[in-house]
């Protein structure tokens, strides 16, 4: 039976909730470059962290992006003293 029609049939409230467990790395990557915009749900969190248990160059370019974030910070704060 389809996840869809399982959560039809319980009347659960969550029905978009579903969680995607199994993401590509271009959906990662959008993941990661989305969050800088705005918070990111429950279920893009999880399914973030486990594909980050599977694929280090991921882990790796999401550190890049913390990186770039924190320099472009700093560098904001150097410009405004």
């Amino acid at each position: 039976m389809p996840a869809d029609e399982l959560v039809r049939r319980c009347g659960c409230r969550w029905r978009g909730a579903l969680i995607k467990l199994n993401i590509t790395c271009r959906e990662a990557t959008e993941i990661v470059l989305k969050a800088e915009d705005r918070a990111m749900p429950l279920a893009e969190r999880l399914s973030l962290r486990l594909h980050y248990r599977i694929c280090g160059n991921c882990r790796r370019f999401a550190r890049q992006v913390e990186l770039m974030r924190t320099a472009s910070a700093r560098w904001r704060k150097y410009t405004e003293d």
